[in-house]
């Protein structure tokens, strides 16, 4: 239960962050409705408000859908089940209001064709060559302390993992000290584009880019500290015996904060976008055979790799650069994962562990062989009623299931694959490990004791 109240409390008001984002993305007072480049006496035809109202009907029917679906878990007793929606939901929210908006998207891109609205000297547009790639903002002084202390503490913590036998413990340090480092990568590199151009003059070009800018400056800046922060926590929690919990809110907090940190330079670009409205001008090509459905910007005569986006605020890639592409297939795939990582995780609460004991060999299944275990290798077996208190190092901790590798403080790791709800275990000591097993039921892990005693000398 605590899990649906953790996504509950964190996740839960996204939806309605976004519903309040694109809610007034089909007449903007930019010049654009549904991502397509408009002048003010066309937005006020009548076709085109009927469209937005369409928008905002059909984004609050889905909103409510929405906001209805992820309450279900707090009734299901299945942990695999109750996270598997949460996780999918959350994918869901961030694609699903695409759809209504396609529709308008469609349906204004049909009514401009029809009307012949259009710019009429087509094929121009500003081009900022004074100013291009003048201005700089992130500074490599600003983030190297974060990004060496980072490093410092995964050093140190892979020493006192290797130490203490707890070597993925500092890997996953390492991991986020890494992250540090790419996080700064991603600053520069995102300092290091182009001038954006919204007129004609050079000065309002520069103010406007050094503005954003250094927004985006101050934020990379402070998640960089976060992240190296979250990396020192991660090095002195994941020592410490039983430290689910501790994990588990340390990773919310750091969700929480980054976030918080994101919508709040979002909030002030948005701003800065609010005073430069009145010194833009619209350029004179009409553009939007480059912007698939208004929210995708693929333009192969552009060598821009981030633009300013029509939709929302911030910026986009565009998918005709190498990186763009590459970046675009590489989040495919990784939406490809989530599904399967559902079903996996539901395969692993549902299947029942079976042990059994034949040709002098103890096999433990579940999914797949996990450990097959020679007779004659077994020095030590004995029944125990309960398990010692450990930390998980890796693989599954679920309320009906433990797999993996755990480790007990002041003895070591040991090999893990038991169901916690069982009232008896097995603890089988071998030459190099350590083993705590138990069957499906009791009965089952009592007779599976009982033939390995009769086969042991």
């Amino acid at each position: 239960m605590i899990v649906q109240f953790i996504f509950f409390l964190t996740m839960y008001p996204v939806l309605f962050i976004l519903y309040f984002c694109m809610r007034n993305e089909g007449m903007r007072s930019d010049g654009f409705s549904f991502g397509i480049r408009m002048k003010p006496e066309w937005q006020n035809d009548a076709a085109v408000r009927r469209a937005d109202e369409t928008y905002r009907r059909r984004l609050k029917k889905l909103t409510v859908i929405l906001a209805i679906l992820p309450l279900t878990t707090f009734f299901i007793p299945y942990f695999s089940v109750s996270f598997s929606i949460w996780t999918l939901w959350i994918t869901a929210i961030c694609f699903a209001p695409a759809f209504p908006f396609a529709r308008g998207y469609r349906e204004i891109r049909s009514l401009k064709q029809q009307k012949n609205w259009q710019n009429q000297n087509r094929g121009c547009s500003f081009t900022e060559i004074r100013n291009a790639g003048q201005v700089r903002c992130a500074k490599s002084a600003e983030f190297l302390p974060p990004v060496l202390l980072g490093a410092a503490i995964a050093v140190y913590s892979l020493y006192r993992a290797a130490a203490q036998d707890r070597i993925k413990a500092g890997l996953l340090t390492a991991f986020f000290a890494t992250l540090t480092g790419f996080l700064y990568a991603v600053a520069i590199w995102t300092d290091r584009q182009k001038t954006e151009v919204i007129c004609s003059d050079s000065e309002i070009n520069l103010n406007y880019s050094r503005a954003r800018k250094h927004i985006w400056k101050n934020m990379w800046l402070a998640a960089v500290w976060l992240n190296t922060a979250f990396t020192a926590l991660l090095a002195v929690v994941l020592t410490w015996d039983d430290n689910t919990s501790y994990i588990l809110w340390s990773c919310i907090i750091y969700t929480v904060a980054s976030l918080l940190l994101s919508f709040g330079a979002l909030k002030k670009m948005k701003e800065v976008s609010r005073l430069y409205a009145p010194l833009k001008e619209s350029p004179l090509e009409d553009d939007d055979s480059h912007w698939l459905l208004g929210m995708f910007y693929y333009n192969s005569n552009d060598r821009h790799v981030l633009v300013s986006k029509r939709v929302g605020i911030g910026t986009t890639m565009n998918l005709a650069t190498p990186f763009g592409m590459g970046f675009t297939v590489f989040g495919c795939l990784c939406l490809l994962i989530i599904p399967v990582s559902c079903v996996w995780m539901i395969m692993e609460e549902f299947t029942p562990i079976r042990l059994s004991v034949e040709n002098d060999l103890l096999t433990a299944e579940h999914i797949r062989v996990e450990y097959e275990i020679p007779l004659s290798g077994i020095e030590e077996i004995t029944l125990t009623g309960e398990t010692p208190r450990w930390s998980r190092q890796n693989g599954t901790g679920m309320e009906n299931l433990n797999k993996g590798t755990f480790h007990i403080r002041n003895v070591g790791n040991c090999e893990v694959l038991l169901n916690p709800q069982n009232q008896i275990f097995l603890r089988i000591e071998t030459e190099d490990e350590t083993y705590y097993m138990s069957s499906a039921d009791d009965a089952e892990t009592r007779k599976i004791y009982g033939q390995i005693t009769r086969a042991l000398p």
